[in-house]
């Protein structure tokens, strides 16, 4: 095996020093991830900040009219969309439509489309799973798997033709990309991501658990959680590449044997399960971002 070369962060720093905020509103996003953190919140005044952007306020109402949260009667105000949605899962929404802003930001083609795909699945999946197990952090799961591979976004925006022979080894070797960026790059796209999330102040866990996706044994921020959502998020990482979002084709894993499914207790039937609510509920999530 080829030996991983010195840290390269002279290339790190430069790469750090072009991004810019997250994009779509920033004032909103970092607004509304103070005011859902707070439960004491009024809703009325987390309804005014919403209502500062057109495109969110469109999205928190057509998901609260979803199938998914069974209404009765259609959701026509912003307070009762907020009420039925609730906090975490506003914050969810408000992120994961500014960081399809992102992926949209400068786009060479299908690659990013790819990893669009991925990073919705594994978020949709941690938040599945997050549910099933009763996790008390489910609305987490799903930002921290949306935001895991926001390195290799970056990467693939900055350094194009560099990552793109990176993203060939990959598939034709099927080799970690962790272990492929730290011998071409001298670091991985975890370290990266974790950086550009404490430049955008996310809190520290976030940060953690972003920079360990690949090794979430080595995370040290969840101690206090039974099933600690680093191996929540790798689980769901592994289940959406094997599902068919990911730039491996039949990428082969047996999601029972990974030592993740005995933690949270996930026998044949209940993956099954997991997977067949992702693959239902996909493309109507995906959907709300796309138009």
């Amino acid at each position: 095996m080829p030996e991983k070369v010195a840290k390269n962060t002279q290339l790190l720093d430069k790469i750090v020093a072009t991004i810019g905020e997250l994009p779509t509103s920033p004032a909103v996003v970092s607004t509304v991830m103070g005011l859902t953190a707070d439960l004491n919140t009024e809703v009325d005044k987390l309804s005014r900040v919403l209502s500062g952007d057109p495109a969110l306020t469109a999205k928190v109402l057509r998901l609260s009219n979803s199938p998914f949260y069974g209404r009765a009667r259609a959701v026509g105000s912003l307070n009762e969309a907020v009420l039925i949605l609730g906090f975490y899962t506003i914050r969810s929404l408000v992120v994961a439509s500014s960081t399809y802003s992102l992926f949209g930001r400068k786009t060479k083609g299908k690659l990013s489309s790819i990893l669009w795909d991925h990073s919705l699945a594994t978020a949709m999946g941690a938040r599945i799973v997050a549910r099933r197990i009763r996790h008390n952090h489910v609305e987490e799961a799903f930002i921290i798997g949306l935001l895991h591979d926001i390195g290799k976004l970056i990467l693939y925006q900055k350094m194009t033709d560099v990552y793109e022979k990176i993203i060939k080894e990959v598939r034709s070797t099927k080799r970690n990309f962790v272990e492929i960026e730290e011998q071409q790059l001298g670091f991985s796209h975890g370290e990266l991501g974790s950086i550009i999330l404490t430049r955008w102040n996310f809190p520290e866990f976030f940060v953690d658990a972003v920079a360990g996706h690949h090794a979430p044994e080595q995370t040290s921020l969840f101690t206090e959680d039974a099933v600690p959502l680093p191996h929540i998020v790798f689980f769901a990482n592994e289940m959406a590449k094997k599902m068919g979002y990911g730039f491996i084709e039949d990428y082969d894993v047996d999601l029972l044997a990974l030592p993740q499914a005995a933690m949270m207790g996930l026998n044949a039937a209940a993956i099954e399960e997991i997977q067949k609510e992702l693959e239902t509920h996909y493309t109507e999530e995906k959907s709300l971002f796309e138009e």
